[in-house]
């Protein structure tokens, strides 16, 4: 019986040993590959770095350190030389090899970073391991960063963004839009390549993505180190540097790296999401496998009506206030484009629903249809609402909004369908308060006869005398909707509120500042409404007429007078009807009311 427990005893005493064993090595950072500190790093030390040059096969090829300077307090610079029959048929370092591991003496030692513009592409600089190993500790500092001297004019191997399956019409959006942010946008392959790729490891192709699904846009670059927790080190230098990040990990596919005058550059496709990426800073990405980023699904329609052909893509984009419009606009462009295959004029009909949630997790949407037209390039001004309303969401300076869903239907034709009011008049003689009048509105529409709609509209019931009404298109008011967008941009409240006067009774003046300030403040919710609200190109609107006044805008440059949020609404007996043409141009008729009595 003793022996029987002794037994038991050692098997679970061996157990325990096994299990300690294995969780020490799970919780070591660098437990299966030992580490080279740069400051044993020596001038003519040889090793290896590894790389993908075509598909997911990894290769290696030889280096030697040239050099090493810099100190803790300022960061280090070790520059290599790289070598043998993967640098000749590469051209070089290339943008794409940035993380690749270098081993000196069995050991890593960094990655492959920085390489200088039209110097040999043989040359790199690399990033010390210790300060990559540290953005899994955002909390440590980052020892050993290359200091501002070694990256002056240098080239990160890794940050053009590769935007894969949109259109040449697309592509040209987001490479004006993405330049605003310091973004070198190129062609990828098709997405969806990348799908059997073999498990992520040390010099790996892999890819931090910002879209995914149908489209993609993202780079790719490198793998350096990985653990047994799932945790990966990549790239060697900031992705778009963001901090705390939360961008999809994914894996890559290489077709080719190509010589280039500047700099040589992998072309390739990036994969199905394996990951999440939670640290993009100067050192690298850091990221972890298992897990998905918060993203916001997208799904687009867009049919050409002329030729009844239609597609559908859907895509999931990361939930970025500063990336996310751009790249939900750009989608939705894309599609239109591909399915309208014309680069001529025409007009436009956008739907679009945006699900969210305010800080409070209440619920929050934009619901918005409308029509646009242009004579030379039917796609300059389709999604612009829909990226502005995405921006009402994610940059607002009011409160913290997370987006659930975007849909968003496109129809386009080259037909030019918008129209200028001419004239109007009243059917009725004598109406009176409260009653419903009819108006006879002539259109002309573009190179078509002119023709005549009638509008019913419900006078107020304390409509007395001579009253004037305004008839105007949607269209008329695009000049209000942009500067209402400048002062949103510029933080400036809009809801109406005059500034008290002074009366001399401190106490009073203090009142009224307080409820006039209240008065002005602007809740997210309430601009959200105005969106929801705000007339449509399409609106043919009737309202009371507004009475001239010294104060009173004119035009554009009109600075005074009612607020713009004001005129965005309308009056209390605004009427607003729906056309199938995009409305131009204004009038006014007189209304003689008769007394009720």
């Amino acid at each position: 019986m003793r022996h029987i427990l002794r037994n038991i005893l050692c098997v679970l005493c061996a157990f325990c040993a096994l299990w300690l064993g294995t969780a020490r090595l799970a919780g070591t950072a660098a437990a299966r590959t030992p580490i080279l500190p740069v400051e044993q790093i020596r001038p003519g030390m040889t090793g290896y770095a590894k790389t993908v040059l075509q598909g997911d096969t990894i290769e290696t090829f030889p280096v030697e350190v040239l050099g090493v300077t810099g100190n803790d307090a300022q960061g280090y610079q070790i520059l290599i030389k790289a070598g043998g029959d993967v640098m000749e048929r590469s051209g070089g370092i290339s943008q794409g090899m940035s993380g690749s591991p270098v081993y000196l003496d069995g050991r890593l030692a960094g990655a492959v970073a920085f390489g200088k513009a039209f110097n040999d592409p043989r040359y790199c600089f690399l990033q010390p391991i210790e300060a990559m190993l540290a953005l899994l500790n955002p909390a440590v500092p980052r020892r050993g960063l290359l200091p501002a001297a070694a990256r002056e004019g240098s080239l990160p191997v890794g940050t053009r963004l590769l935007a894969g399956g949109f259109t040449d019409q697309a592509l040209a959006v987001l490479k004006r839009d993405l330049a605003r942010q310091g973004l070198d946008v190129s062609e990828a392959a098709v997405p969806g390549t990348a799908e059997f790729v073999a498990d992520l490891q040390p010099g790996s192709a892999v890819g931090v993505a910002l879209m995914t699904g149908d489209l993609t846009m993202g780079a790719i670059g490198t793998v350096t180190w990985t653990d047994e927790q799932g945790r990966i080190l990549a790239f060697g230098h900031p992705f778009v540097q963001r901090g705390d990040a939360d961008f999809f990990l994914t894996k890559a596919w290489i077709l080719a790296s190509l010589p280039n005058l500047q700099t040589s550059y992998k072309v390739g496709s990036l994969g199905a999401p394996v990951g999440t990426v939670f640290q993009d800073r100067s050192a690298g990405v850091a990221g972890k496998t298992g897990g998905r980023p918060a993203a916001i699904p997208v799904y687009i329609a867009a049919t050409d009506m002329d030729r009844s052909a239609s597609a559908t893509a859907r895509v999931q984009v990361v939930h970025d206030p500063l990336l996310a419009p751009d790249l939900i606009s750009a989608a939705a462009l894309s599609l239109a484009s591909k399915v309208a295959d014309t680069a001529a004029g025409g007009s436009s009909r956008i739907f679009f629903d945006i699900a969210a949630t305010d800080s409070e997790g209440k619920p929050l949407r934009v619901t918005r249809q409308n029509m646009f037209y242009s004579p030379d390039k039917l796609f300059d001004s389709v999604t612009a609402e829909l990226q502005e309303a995405v921006n009402v969401f994610l940059r607002n300076k009011l409160e913290a909004v997370r987006i659930q869903q975007v849909d968003v239907k496109v129809d386009l034709s080259t037909d030019s369908l918008v129209a200028e009011i001419q004239s109007a008049k009243v059917r009725e003689e004598h109406p009176r308060a409260g009653d419903t009048i009819h108006l006879e509105v002539t259109l002309k529409p573009y190179r078509v006869a002119p023709m005549v709609r009638t509008i019913s509209y419900k006078l107020p019931e304390d409509a007395a005398g001579t009253v004037r009404l305004a008839v105007k298109g949607g269209a008329s008011l695009n000049w209000i909707q942009e500067l209402l967008r400048n002062q949103k941009a510029a933080g400036v409240p809009t809801v109406d509120g005059e500034d008290p006067q002074p009366s001399g009774d401190t106490d009073k003046e203090k009142t009224k500042a307080k409820e006039a300030e209240k008065k002005r403040k602007l809740r997210l919710r309430d601009y959200v409404r105005e969106v929801n609200n705000a007339v449509r190109n399409n609106d043919l609107i009737v309202e009371y007429a507004a009475r001239k006044t010294a104060t009173a805008p004119t035009g554009p440059e009109g600075t005074s007078g009612p607020s713009l949020t004001a005129m965005m609404a309308g009056g209390p007996h605004r009427q607003v009807t729906p056309l199938d043409y995009i409305i131009d141009g204004e009038t006014t008729v007189t209304v003689k009311v008769k007394s009720s009595r």
